[in-house]
This record gives structure tokens, C-alpha cells and sequence, in this order.
């Protein structure tokens, strides 16, 4: 079935205005915990920031969540909710390598053409799909991200879009729409927030809830919302926290 080029147009707009959100959200997070001159590629305690070796990182966090250890709980299942937690974690660093970069109107418009170019060939070939692919193929796909992330080439505007194409296909390969990312990076923004409120600068803030990490606590609350709502969200964060510190 065609689709209707105003609805597409529509999509692409919204699509846009979502990534400029988050691109205005980023910088908003970054210059809280890094001091307002992180642009600059160093912190206000003078530590360097690299952006890219954090997408490497995040990803190889992201692959341990697959069972791929040939020595090691072989029949072991995917956490597939980790690694939608972990791509999230990624789209961060990208959207603060963007905005290092390029202005946040030129960025806004990279990352939503890789999505637009993503979309189009999804829809031409689907060679991503979760069920066609064995655990070492989706595998091979995150890590082409995290080769892209691992050269040390310029950051052109050309650079960012490959690596923003590579990182939806890594999206495909978990089963997460743009939609449910968005959603789930404003859940992220809120559960930063509630550990800066909550001691995460002094040291004093408790990351494991009774065995759960708080990522992954946060996933489950928003999986039960018919509607996404910060405040709810933030609510139900805080009830789960007071009962693990009573």
C-alpha cells in the first residue's frame, strides 16, 4: 500500500520537531552535568569528553545483553529491554556528538535525513528484520555502529548521518520505532532528573533497586502507561525509591 504524501510530510515534520526537542534537551542535560562550555570537548573540571568512545562503549554493553558467549550460558535468552535501554543511552551521545559539532538546526536536519534515508530503505528491503536475523547476525549490525563510531575521522555532516543510519538500523534490529524512542528518551530525561534530585552528584544515589537497575524499572513503569506522563512517571519512580529506602 502507497503512502499518502501529505501523511508523509506530516511525519517527517513531527519527526523533525521531535529530534530538535531532544537535541534542545541534550544540551540542557550536558551543560547541567558538564558545565556550559561542553561544546568546547572538555568539562568545567577539565576532563575530556569523547562522544564517540562512549557510543563504543555503550554498545559493547548493549551486545553483552545478547547470549553470544559460545563458553558461557549458551541457552540463555536476549534481554531485548536492555538493549532498547542501551540505544536510548547511545542516542544521547550522538545527539551531544551532533550538537559538539554543527549547529542545532543543521543537526536537527542530519539526524532526521539519516532517518528519512533509513525509513526508505527499510521499506525497500527489510533485511532487518528481528525474526529473519540469528543472534550473532543482529550482533554484526550493532557492531557496524560501533565500527563507524570508532573511526577517527573528522565529524563532517556526512559522518553524522552514517552514523545516525547505522544507529536506526541497530534500532530496527531491537524492534524499536522512532516513536518509541522518543518516548523513551523523555523517560530517561526525567529519570536524570530524579537522580540529580535524589544525591546522584554527592555519591549518596542508589542505581540498583532490589536487584533491578533503575533503567530498567523506569522501562517497566512506562510499559504500564496508557499515556506517557513525566509527572507520573517521576511520581512512580520516587514511591519505588522510598520503598527501597524506607
Amino acid at each position: 500500500m502507497s503512502v499518502n504524501s501529505n501523511d508523509s510530510t506530516t511525519l517527517n515534520t513531527q519527526n523533525l520537531n521531535a529530534i530538535q526537542e531532544m537535541l534542545i534537551m541534550q544540551n540542557a542535560l550536558n551543560e547541567m552535568t558538564n558545565g556550559t562550555a561542553w561544546r568546547s570537548g572538555v568539562t568545567q573540571l577539565g576532563k575530556k569528553i569523547n562522544w564517540r568512545r562512549c557510543i563504543v562503549m555503550e554498545t559493547a554493553e548493549l551486545i553483552d545483553s545478547y547470549p553470544w558467549k559460545h563458553w558461557k550460558a549458551v541457552d540463555a535468552k536476549t534481554d531485548i529491554e536492555n538493549v532498547r535501554v542501551e540505544l536510548v543511552d547511545i542516542w544521547h551521545f550522538l545527539l551531544s556528538l551532533t550538537l559538539e559539532n554543527v549547529e542545532l538546526e543543521e543537526g536537527a536536519d542530519l539526524l532526521n535525513d539519516a532517518l528519512c534515508k533509513h525509513e526508505y530503505q527499510t521499506q525497500q528491503k527489510n533485511s532487518h528484520n528481528l525474526d529473519d536475523l540469528t543472534i550473532i547476525q543482529q550482533i554484526e549490525i550493532h557492531e557496524k555502529m560501533m565500527a563507524m563510531a570508532l573511526k577517527m575521522q573528522a565529524v563532517t555532516a556526512d559522518y553524522i548521518t552514517q552514523l545516525a543510519q547505522a544507529f536506526f538500523n541497530s534500532c530496527v534490529v531491537a524492534n524499536l520505532s522512532f516513536a518509541q524512542m522518543y518516548q523513551i528518551y523523555m523517560a530517561k530525561n526525567v529519570l536524570n532528573t530524579f537522580r540529580q534530585n535524589h544525591g546522584y552528584k554527592e555519591g549518596s544515589y542508589i542505581k540498583e533497586w532490589n536487584g533491578k537497575e533503575d533503567n530498567v524499572v523506569m522501562f517497566e513503569i512506562i510499559e504500564q502507561m496508557t499515556v506517557f506522563s513525566g509527572d507520573a512517571l517521576y511520581d512512580s519512580l520516587k514511591k519505588r525509591y522510598i520503598q527501597l529506602n524506607p
